[in-house]
Order: structure tokens, then C-alpha cells, then sequence
């Protein structure tokens, strides 16, 4: 699960609803963990509620799993049985000790199989690998100390400083004090090497890194600039090598930096397209940006040009997007937002990409009021489930949506409640 920041997890209040707090860090206000004042809004109960034994049930087998962060030092996992009809703790479950945080700044799914997060607390990852049941067994020769993440503020949620390329093969971690991006290879036994040239410096282009995204192929990564009022105004890109030993090494894509304004994008299946959202909020910026800006990616330089009739005009302004990592279904992406007053959710808006054009229209019964009131959303890899994460401390939870062939959501089980606030990544069956 970057700042204002990510795991989106972004300034006032991630997913439902985590807050604003006094300003600290190395580069301003943003939201942090478990203290938001802000209050959920739905039809449902936002705060907990769910039971649960998702490990089993009737002798099925669980379709996915989410790992959160708990703060009192542990890796806490959750698994989804649709068979069953339960989302809960894993059966059987023995959590990781992890060192006691302030939610991680990042947790992230690697090939499928390979769990890591990232500890700004400590200046380390640490890495398991995902069993079948879910349990979690920890990768040899982690964690993995890191140079200084000076730029990453452990009290913050962010949305995407930590990510992935498509196939798992490469970890980012953006810093925007450093003003740097690391880069790792991971092999395909979980393990991580820095890449050639890495950490790699972005002060040559005024870039304070923070939120990133990539194409849906792989082969280019974009950030934009670090924003103390959640605000997009310029992203850079990168061309990532995928070539053996220099994999990951990245290199200034021509036209760099783009005048756009991007707080937060992700790439669709395709490849072809790089969709984003300014971030801008009433009760963070002064004013909403009621807007999905779609732009196309050259195949052979990376360069982003808007696609016609982009920006699209959205019902709420976009606070974080999800975009569904399948195409079987069509492309599909998903808006979450604030009220002007910051205090509560709005239902989900849902859009449907054509591939071909890069135009959006709405889907069917967009926007979708489901009952836990969410923010922030994560795709599993099959794009069947949303988990979406909900709440203030002490009443923090988690809870899944499906998502029909048509794009519409759906949120049939209860929520199921967290121990503390932290970053989380999904998974399906490995």
C-alpha cells in the first residue's frame, strides 16, 4: 500500500478516513496513521464489525489474502474465501515479528509471491514469501538495511512511493528530501540487488520524488513532484531498462519534465495509456479539480501527450484512483474522494478506458454507494476483488468489493477489523 503523500495511502486522511496532523516531517503536512477526526460516511458501518475465519471454510480454499502492517509489531495477514462467503484472519496464521512502527511507508507484492515492506523507522525491508495458506516464511538475508530514507516520513501515509514494476521484477522507492529513487532487482527467489546505478539522483531535473506509476507494460516509470497541499504540477519519466544485469537502470526520458498536472497515475493494461488525477481538494488545496486526465504514451520514447477530450469531468474531485490490472473485462478505473469539508467519503465513481481511443465514459450505476466508507482502494492481480480500507483509530477495518464484468462494485461480506493503522498489500492464491 504514497504522501501527502502513498499505501494513498495521501494527506488528510487515507482510505476512509486517516487524518490530518500537526506538520512535521522533512516536507510538510500530510496524513498520518490513526488520528483522523474525519468521519466515515455510507450506508454501512465503517468501523469493524467483520468476523471471520478466512482461511478455510467448507474445505474450499481462500482466492486472496491482504497483509497489513500492525504497529505493535507484527505482520498481520487476512484472507478472502468467496466460496465461503468469509473475509477474516488466516487460519493457522503465525504473524512475523516486525519491529514495532508507525505503519511502514509502503507494502507491496512482488511475482505474486514475494511480500515487502518497507520501514523508514528502522532503514529496512523486510521480505517473506507467500504460502499457499497464506502463512507468511521469511526470505533469506532479510531485512535489508537501506541507505537513508530521510525523504520518506514514517508517520505519513502515502500512496505509491514504494511500487513495482508490472511483473514483479523491480522494487522503486521514491525520496524527496534526498531527492533520489531507488531501485532493486528481485529474483525469482524473492531476492533483492540494487540496481546498476542506483540510488538515482533527480536533483539535475528539480525533482523532489514522490508519487510514481508506471505503463502497463513495464518499460516506463513516471513521478511526480513532492506537494505539501496533495497538488500536481509536473512528473518526470523514465525509460527502465529490462536488459539482464541492467535491469532497472533508468534513464531521463526526452521533454522531461512534463508540464502536466499530476498528483498520483497508473498505467492501464495496455500499456498504451497513463491515467492520473491532480490530487486537488477543497479542504487541502482550497478548490477541487473535478477531473481524470488520460494521457498517451509514445511506444518508443515514453513522451505523454493528452489523448482528445482529456481531462474528463468526474462527479466528486479524485483524492486517489485504482485502476483494475486486467483487460479481459474492458479497462476499468476507479475514483475515490472527500467531501469539501474533508470529514467524510463519497461514493466510488467507476469508468470504463477504450483502448483504443483512451476516451472514458461512465459505467453503469456509477457512483456506487458500497458499505464501507473507503478512499483508497488495491486491485488484487486477477482485478476480480477491491480491497478497500476504512476508518479512524480506534476503529479501524478492511473490506472487499467485487467487481462485476461490467465494472460495477458490489460489497457483499462485512468488514473485517484491524488491530492498528498501516500500509497493506494484496495477493492472490501464489
Amino acid at each position: 500500500m504514497r504522501n501527502l503523500f502513498r499505501v494513498l495511502m495521501s494527506i488528510l486522511a487515507i482510505l476512509a478516513a486517516i487524518s490530518l496532523t500537526g506538520c512535521a516531517g522533512s516536507y510538510g503536512c500530510r496524513v498520518t496513521f490513526g488520528s483522523s477526526t474525519c468521519t466515515p460516511s455510507g450506508s454501512g458501518s465503517g468501523g469493524g464489525g467483520g468476523t471471520g475465519g478466512g482461511g478455510g471454510g467448507g474445505g474450499s480454499s481462500p482466492n486472496a489474502f491482504a497483509y497489513v502492517v500492525d504497529q505493535n509489531g507484527t505482520m498481520d495477514g487476512y484472507a478472502l474465501n468467496a466460496t465461503a462467503k468469509t473475509f477474516g484472519p488466516v487460519s493457522t496464521y503465525s504473524a512475523p515479528k516486525i519491529p514495532p512502527n508507525k505503519g511502514s511507508v509502503g507494502v507491496v507484492v512482488a511475482q505474486g509471491k514475494y511480500l515487502y515492506a518497507v520501514f523508514q523507522d528502522v532503514q529496512q525491508i523486510f521480505g517473506w514469501s507467500i504460502g499457499t495458506t497464506g502463512n507468511l516464511t521469511a526470505l533469506s538475508n532479510f531485512p535489508l538495511s537501506l541507505p537513508s530514507l530521510s525523504g520518506i516520513n514514517g508517520l505519513s501515509y502515502n500512496q505509491q512511493v514504494v511500487i513495482t514494476n508490472p511483473a514483479g521484477t523491480l522494487l522503486f522507492i521514491s525520496d524527496a528530501t534526498n531527492e533520489e529513487i531507488l531501485v532493486y532487482q528481485i529474483s525469482s527467489t524473492g531476492a533483492l540487488a540494487a540496481a546498476p546505478g542506483s540510488p538515482f539522483s533527480t536533483s539535475f531535473v528539480s525533482l523532489s520524488p514522490q508519487n510514481m506509476g508506471m505503463d502497463g507494460l513495464g518499460r516506463f516509470l513516471y513521478v511526480s513532484q513532492d506537494s505539501s497541499i496533495h497538488s500536481g504540477t509536473t512528473v518526470v519519466g523514465y525509460s527502465v531498462s529490462s536488459t539482464g544485469s541492467n535491469a532497472g537502470a533508468l534513464t531521463l526520458i526526452p521533454g522531461s519534465p512534463f508540464n502536466i498536472p499530476l498528483w498520483q497515475m497508473q498505467g492501464d493494461p495496455s500499456g498504451n495509456y497513463l491515467l492520473g488525477i491532480s490530487g486537488r481538494a477543497q479542504f487541502l488545496f482550497g478548490s477541487d479539480d473535478k477531473s481524470l486526465y488520460v494521457y498517451g504514451i509514445n511506444q518508443t520514447t515514453g513522451a505523454l501527450t493528452a489523448v482528445a477530450g482529456s481531462p474528463t469531468a468526474t462527479l466528486y474531485a479524485p483524492f486517489n484512483i485504482a485502476m483494475q490490472p486486467t483487460s479481459v473485462n474492458g479497462e476499468f478505473v476507479y475514483s475515490f474522494s472527500f467531501n469539501d469539508a474533508g470529514t467524510a467519503t463519497n461514493p466510488i465513481e467507476a469508468y470504463k478506458l477504450n483502448p483504443t481511443t483512451g476516451a472514458l465514459s461512465v459505467v453503469a450505476g456509477s457512483p456506487f454507494s458500497i458499505a464501507t466508507p473507503t478512499a483508497l482502494g488495491e486491485f488484487e492481480q486477477s482485478g476480480n476483488y477491491m480491497f478497500v480500507y476504512s476508518g479512524a483509530a480506534p476503529s479501524i477495518s478492511m473490506g472487499v468489493v467485487n467487481v462485476a464484468s461490467s465494472g460495477a462494485l458490489t460489497e457483499t461480506l462485512p468488514t473485517t477489523p484491524l488491530p492498528t493503522s498501516g500500509y497493506f498489500g494484496v495477493s492472490d492464491l501464489p
